[in-house]
């Protein structure tokens, strides 16, 4: 792996031969909920007349700049260009599986030829995590003319760069972030994320309360003191909203480290709500429910509430660290990491740990790999412009996907390619999920 220095952070190139989502639940961090599209029966029409389809959704180019080269043919070479935290301590750690799934999908596309002659060089650019640090790192993706940037980490700094590659007119594909905002296909034609919106994973989690724990019950929140655990609150108690649940408490963590939440919990088990619903990332994760159990124990096992955690969690390596104290909790995929191709690729790049994490970044890049594919079979031919057009009609079927996961997007209409999720318990004794209720799928177009 050959190392480039751009101007400002470090950048690693490699180089291988209707919307849908539920109104209830809201990112309030950014406003009101994203409307539902209602359509209207259809006049009857005469007999023999004809009704024309309307067009395909297509970007508006007049708004780029002259000099932006976005209708250029790209050929031989095409520059993808991601950026994911590779120094700041814990948060590069927590993140480094998903770059090597990203990097080892386009490493596979390259390897066997699937877009043909057409050859992908991978740069990604190190922001350290801090989204104050990623407009300069999508800046040095910028001089290094890259022509999409995609799988970005995180939700505060994909929204952190959505302005500046939107006015240059460079695809944003597959933001690696749950923001509901990246659904906002007319404000931001340029932009489009890749995981199932925070609205979405959050109603889920209400539904699967109200049948499990029953209508009234109550529950508590622990989340990062973060822009992305704010969200998650916010999304949870809008969905809770149009239920009997009751909120009892929420508590937050700093995010990115791994020191137990002893005093949030002892405020927690002051209201010993019937669930606890959980927003954490990493290690986290594990330390949050070791000291659950420890505090169960103290109370002499009279409190022994369910637990919900996002599905950053939702990695049985990660789980694993505590044990049989996380025996039973529930989180939710769209994703399985037991295909061949994907766990040859993991085991030659060494991951052991992290593969729910790996498979992020390995379908984000293989999502990213077909959209260009598909620009590159348009009329237009291979162009950025062409890219953002087949971003906005993509139809597949990743192939980490669950039974029942297809990534679809139209235009406007819908802005999110990922909209299902299944329902999973970890099994302590298996290391490994089983799944709860057939796949969620009710939010897909």
């Amino acid at each position: 792996m050959a190392l480039l220095v751009l101007a400002g952070p470090l950048v690693v190139a490699c180089t291988s031969s209707s919307s849908s989502v539920p109104t209830t639940a809201r990112d309030d961090s950014i406003g009101p909920s994203i409307p539902t599209t209602v359509v209207q029966p259809l006049p009857s029409m005469p007999p023999g007349s004809e009704r024309s389809e309307p067009a395909p959704w297509e970007v508006d180019t007049k708004r780029c700049a002259a000099d932006s080269g976005v209708d250029d043919p790209i050929t031989a070479t095409l520059t993808i260009g991601s950026i994911a935290p590779q120094t700041g301590g814990l948060v590069s750690a927590v993140y480094a599986p998903v770059i090597k799934g990203f990097e080892a999908y386009i490493d596979h596309a390259n390897a066997t030829r699937l877009l043909g002659d057409l050859q992908l060089n991978l740069v990604v650019a190190d922001d350290q995590g801090d989204p104050a640090l990623t407009p300069a790192a999508a800046g040095g993706l910028i001089a290094a003319n890259a022509d999409v940037v995609t799988g970005v980490l995180g939700s505060a700094n994909n929204l952190a760069i959505r302005d500046l590659l939107n006015t240059a007119c460079i695809p944003q594909l597959m933001a690696l972030g749950n923001s509901a905002r990246f659904g906002d296909v007319a404000s931001y034609p340029w932009t489009m994320g890749a995981l199932v919106p925070v609205t979405v994973e959050t109603t889920v989690y209400v539904n699967s309360i109200v049948r499990s724990q029953g209508e009234s019950s109550t529950v508590a929140l622990l989340v990062t003191d973060d822009s992305d655990g704010q969200t998650f609150a916010n999304s949870f108690t809008a969905a809770a909203a149009d239920t009997a649940l009751t909120i009892v408490e929420t508590q937050v963590v700093e995010p990115n480290v791994i020191v137990a939440p002893n005093a949030q919990l002892l405020q927690i088990a002051a209201q010993q709500p019937d669930a606890i619903v959980a927003s954490l990332t990493g290690a986290a994760c594990a330390t949050f429910l070791i000291e659950l159990a420890n505090i169960e124990f103290a109370l002499g096992g009279q409190w022994t509430p369910t637990v919900y955690m996002s599905s950053g969690c939702a990695d049985p390596s990660i789980l694993s660290l505590a044990g049989n104290t996380a025996d039973g909790v529930y989180t939710s995929s769209n994703l399985v990491t037991d295909e061949p191709t994907f766990d040859a690729a993991m085991a030659a790049a060494g991951v052991t740990d992290g593969l729910a994490a790996a498979a992020e970044g390995w379908t984000a890049a293989e999502a990213t790999v077909a959209i260009i594919e598909q620009a590159a079979q348009s009329d237009a031919g291979l162009t950025r412009a062409s890219i953002i057009d087949a971003a906005r009609h993509l139809d597949i079927t990743p192939s980490l996907g669950r039974p029942g996961v297809h990534f679809i997007t139209d235009g406007t209409d819908d802005g999110y390619p990922a909209e299902s999720l299944q329902v999973i318990r970890y099994v302590a004794s298996s290391h490994d999920f089983v799944d709860v209720g057939p796949i969620v799928a009710q939010f897909e177009s």
